[in-house]
């Protein structure tokens, strides 16, 4: 277990690991996350495991590899919406007690004033 001497490099094995697809999932999922801390400027991660297993117990050569990625994406805050709600569990935005006021928008054309000169 200590031998490192002919170890392959860990980049190079995850380009056999399911034909190259993981690696192209971790970068797909890195740019995703990278993306998300840059608009929320919340945390991210991204996290591979590689589960290990013996195929068989006759041969102790053969390995199964399975890879599981997961993203933690940071999300937008959501605002609050204040709403009414009825007897018979509707949500309204405006309050059903209370009563409307007929407002309208005068249009006044915008006076000069005068100018006065300094003497």
């Amino acid at each position: 277990m200590s031998e490192t001497k002919n170890t392959t490099p860990f980049s190079q094995q995850l380009a056999y690991i399911n034909k190259g697809t993981l690696d192209a999932e971790l970068t797909e999922a890195l740019a995703e996350v990278v993306k998300a801390v840059r608009e929320t400027r919340k945390k991210g991660a991204v996290t591979l495991t590689l589960n290990c297993s013996m195929l068989n117990g006759r041969d102790e050569n053969v390995m199964k590899v399975t890879p599981k990625v997961t993203r933690s994406i940071p999300e937008l805050e959501r605002a609050d919406t204040i709403m009414f709600s009825t007897h018979d569990g509707s949500l309204l935005r405006d309050d059903p007690d209370q009563h409307q006021l007929d407002l309208k928008v005068i249009d006044q054309a915008p006076q000069t004033a005068p100018i006065k000169l300094a003497q």
